[in-house]
This record gives C-alpha cells, sequence and structure tokens, in this order.
C-alpha cells in the first residue's frame, strides 16, 4: 500500500513539473527563437494532460453549428473535445500570452473599459502598419494575429481581429461589424466594416481602415495637445446617419451610408482554441500575473447580443476558420513569403530581432537585457555588412553565396524593422526627439515610411503643433492609410488645403 501510494505521490509530482514547465516556458518566450520551445512546451502539455478529464461544464459551443460544412470539417474543430495538444495549440498558446502582455501596457491606467478601449485601438494604429486589401483577396497571404503582432504589418481585417482579442485579454466585449456587400444582389454577404466595442448594450465604434474612431454626435476637437475623438455609438448612427457624411472627403465619400447601416451584423470571434476543453484546463491553471485569458463562449455573447438595438443579424464570426482553412492550402510562393518573413528572426546565434520583439509586445523597457537593448543588438553597423559583402564576392563554394546573400538580405530587413520599433519605443518612453531621429533614417526604414510618417505625425501632434501635424498628414504619398491620415489633418487645421490624396 505504502509503495502504490509512493508511485502515485511520484507520478502526481511528475505530472506538477511538466505542467509548471510549459506554465514557465510560456510566460519567457523571448529566451526562445521561434519553435525552439514551442514543440517542447506542447510535449510538457500532453504530457500533464493524458491524466486528465474534459471539465463538467465544458460542451462543444452551439454557435459552431453554424459553421459551413467545409469549415467545420478543419481538424482544429474536430478536435475540441480531444485532450490531445496539437502544434497549433502551440501558436495560439504563445500569441494568448503576446495579447496579453500587450493588452496589461497599452491599456493605460484608466480604469473604464471604454478608455482602455481607445487606447489599445490606438496602439493597434501606431504599431500595425496598415497594408492594402481585404485579407480575402485570393492570392493574398492570410494571417494569424500572432503574425500580425509579429511583423508588425496587416489590413483591416487583421487590425480588427488583434483589437478584439486585446480587448478580450482586459474582458471587454467586441465584434466585427460587418455591412451588406454592395457587389452581392442578393443581399446575404456581408464585410467587415468595424470594430464595436460593448458597453452597457452599445457598441462604440471603431475603424481600422480609417485607424479612427467614427466620431459621434459629440464631433471632434483638438485640446490639450491631442485629438480628442469620442466614439459613436451604433444607435447614434442608426438615428442620425448623416453623421457618417463627415468623414466624405472631395471625391472620396466614406463608403457606408444609412442603406448600408441598415443590414449591419454582429460577428462574434471564436477561433478554435478559444472552444477547447483541453484550453480550458490550462487556463483554470494561471492564476496571478501567469492568468491568460484562453476561452471565450460566442453562444452567450451573441445571446447577450439580442439585447443590442439596430442588428441586422448576430452569429459567429468564420474568417479565423477560414485562415486555417487557407493555411492549409499554401501555395509554393505563399510558403516562401512566409519563410522570407519569418527569416530576419531567425538570422545571427542570438536571434536578437525575436528577442527584442517579444520584448516589445511583452513591454519590457527597462532593465538591462530590455527590448531596445536587443534591437540595437540587430543592427549591425556599416562597417559588419561591408565585410558581409566581401565575404560573399570572395567565397570560393559558389553553392553557398545564394544563402549567405539572403541572409545578408535579412539581416539589412532585420535592421530596418529594429529601427523603426525603436522609434515606437521612444514614443511609449516620451522621447520624441530620439523618435524623430528613428523615423527619418530612410535607408533602413523605406518598407516603414507609411508607419514613421503617421507616427511622425502623431509626434507633432503632441507637442502642440496641429497646423505642422496636418502639413504632415497632407504631403504623405498616397497608401491604404491615406483617407484617416487627410481626416487628421482637416480636423486639426480646419482652414488647411484641400485634401487631394485620399486613398482608401
Amino acid at each position: 500500500m505504502e509503495d502504490d501510494l509512493a508511485a502515485a505521490s511520484a507520478a502526481n509530482e511528475g505530472r506538477e513539473r511538466d505542467l509548471a514547465f510549459a506554465i514557465d516556458n510560456l510566460q519567457r518566450l523571448e529566451q526562445f527563437a521561434g519553435d525552439q520551445m514551442r514543440q517542447p512546451v506542447i510535449d510538457r502539455l500532453n504530457q500533464w494532460v493524458q491524466h486528465e478529464r474534459i471539465p463538467s461544464d465544458w460542451e462543444v459551443d452551439p454557435a459552431l453549428a453554424g459553421l459551413p460544412e467545409p469549415l467545420g470539417q478543419l481538424a482544429e474543430v474536430r478536435s475540441l473535445d480531444k485532450l490531445l495538444f496539437l502544434p497549433y495549440d502551440g501558436y495560439a498558446l504563445q500569441e494568448a500570452i503576446w495579447l496579453r502582455d500587450v493588452s496589461n501596457w497599452a491599456r493605460g491606467r484608466q480604469i473604464d473599459d471604454l478608455a482602455r478601449a481607445e487606447n489599445l485601438f490606438d496602439w493597434v494604429v501606431r504599431n500595425i502598419q496598415l497594408t492594402p486589401g481585404t485579407g480575402r483577396e485570393l492570392d493574398h497571404l492570410a494571417q494569424y494575429p500572432w503574425e500580425t503582432l509579429l511583423w508588425g504589418k496587416g489590413t483591416a481585417v487583421d487590425r480588427a481581429w488583434v483589437f478584439i482579442l486585446l480587448l478580450r485579454q482586459q474582458g471587454i466585449d467586441a465584434v466585427v461589424l460587418a455591412l451588406p456587400d454592395p457587389a452581392d444582389p442578393s443581399g446575404e454577404k456581408r464585410v467587415p466594416w468595424a470594430v464595436g466595442v460593448l458597453k452597457e448594450n452599445e457598441f462604440y465604434l471603431f475603424d481600422p481602415a480609417l485607424g479612427l474612431p467614427i466620431p459621434g454626435p459629440q464631433g471632434v476637437k483638438y485640446e490639450g495637445n491631442r485629438l480628442i475623438i469620442p466614439p459613436a455609438t451604433l444607435s447614434a448612427l442608426a438615428k442620425a446617419p448623416a453623421l457618417l457624411r463627415k468623414l466624405d472627403l472631395p471625391g472620396h465619400p466614406y463608403p457606408v451610408d444609412a442603406s448600408r447601416l441598415a443590414g449591419v451584423a454582429a460577428l462574434v470571434e471564436a477561433s478554435p482554441a478559444y472552444l477547447e476543453a483541453r484550453m480550458k484546463l490550462v487556463e483554470s491553471q494561471l492564476v496571478g500575473d501567469q492568468h491568460v485569458v484562453l476561452t471565450t463562449s460566442p453562444s452567450a455573447l451573441i445571446a447577450r447580443l439580442g439585447e443590442v438595438a439596430h442588428l441586422a443579424d448576430r452569429r459567429l464570426w468564420t474568417w479565423p476558420y477560414e485562415v486555417l482553412a487557407r493555411r492549409g492550402q499554401l501555395t509554393d510562393e505563399q510558403r516562401e513569403q512566409i519563410r522570407m518573413a519569418m527569416l530576419p528572426f531567425e538570422v545571427r546565434r542570438d536571434t536578437p530581432l525575436w528577442k527584442g520583439r517579444v520584448l516589445h509586445l511583452k513591454g519590457v523597457f527597462t532593465g538591462f537585457h530590455n527590448a531596445t537593448y536587443y534591437y540595437q543588438r540587430a543592427r549591425p553597423s556599416k562597417r559588419a555588412l561591408a565585410a558581409m559583402k566581401r565575404r560573399i564576392a570572395e567565397e570560393e563554394n559558389r553553392q553557398r553565396v545564394p544563402e549567405m546573400r539572403e541572409r545578408l538580405e535579412a539581416q539589412v530587413r532585420g535592421k530596418g524593422d529594429a529601427t523603426y520599433w525603436l522609434g515606437l519605443i521612444a514614443i511609449v518612453e516620451g522621447r520624441p526627439k530620439a523618435a524623430f531621429e528613428y523615423f527619418t533614417m530612410r535607408t533602413w526604414i523605406k518598407p516603414w515610411t507609411q508607419g514613421a510618417i503617421y507616427n511622425l505625425g502623431r509626434i507633432v501632434e503632441d507637442s502642440g503643433n496641429p497646423k505642422e501635424a496636418a502639413e504632415i498628414y497632407r504631403n504623405a504619398p498616397p497608401s491604404p492609410d491615406s483617407h484617416g491620415n487627410l481626416l487628421r489633418a482637416r480636423w486639426l487645421d480646419p482652414a488647411g488645403a484641400t485634401e487631394t490624396r485620399a486613398k482608401r
């Protein structure tokens, strides 16, 4: 009997060690490059979970019943009730940790949920450079939220997805608001429009393509060296749709009117990982500073939305499932696109860009080994880059040359990324002059020109020079965020030049 008890105790201690290993390493992913720790975490979780039972209060969420059949057959959907962690879960856990970390420092010190939502939306706009398209184009790489966070770029839909998940980590409900597609004669298809942040049965509206809250009846004002844009509610727009016309620019009307607004649908985000029994078990073990939101109940939120006025429909958002399906059918060109996007984070033995980026998302800006330290290490000197070029020119094994050139290109791109992200950190730290210097290093941040111009404008706004900021926005080259930039210019300097560069 004593031997049996000792064996059971040892087995239990082993399971606890497996769980502790997984949880501890999830909290310090900056110490490991890419996949280095993700699979060991999954392995340990699988050793732990094989002795667990599905929680008695867990069930497959009823909202999944409306999922189109091809998507319902995805492996990630069919395994919701399995106590076996998949590689997909490793990425989902990493993603949730990053979302928690960003939301905890980017939310600000406000207590009010709407104020926190405004701060998180502002973080998304300043940190995720807008790329063209909706993401639904067949030749477009459908991104996961963790990729959008890591790469710092994404479509309006990518921005919306990240924003909603950041809010979830703060216990704030939000949905994608979608409108009838003008190109669909049946009127059944919906296209994403804005994010609705739910507060007291009202949706407060944020447009990720504009990079702006949709202004309410109070209007917009520049006060205290900042542009104040109280977000409109869906009810306010339903009563006064003419408010939307204040978002028109000469020759570029805002593409929403009263007729489309009448068909607005609320799409509820619930990626498969948030519906898994095994994630519910892990979430129950995370307490205190380690707590991460890993579950959600779309059916409960859909039921709550029955009390929200002016909705023509409310249902599960299928886009996260469509992304999973598309990522299972990548073209060779798309696989190469992903590999090249990840390469700057993998070059060099100590992977400084990866470590800097994860620490940046974590909000670690002080101490010796902080985000700035690693970003600086990811910026090889001109002399070092010249030496690499010489080695390539002198390489006798010509078969190695393409790989060497590729890694040189990755280091050059990584230097540009690190330079731009150092500018964003300088803003957070209240060092506008340093941020200005990073954002004007045009040789290195050419891929980030659009984001650099926007953030330069914001720096000038905050310095109390609204007219100068307006000129920065007006003189920016056409880009996916031009419409929003020109609206900011109009509000900052109403008497300024007529907008001519809008391009939504």
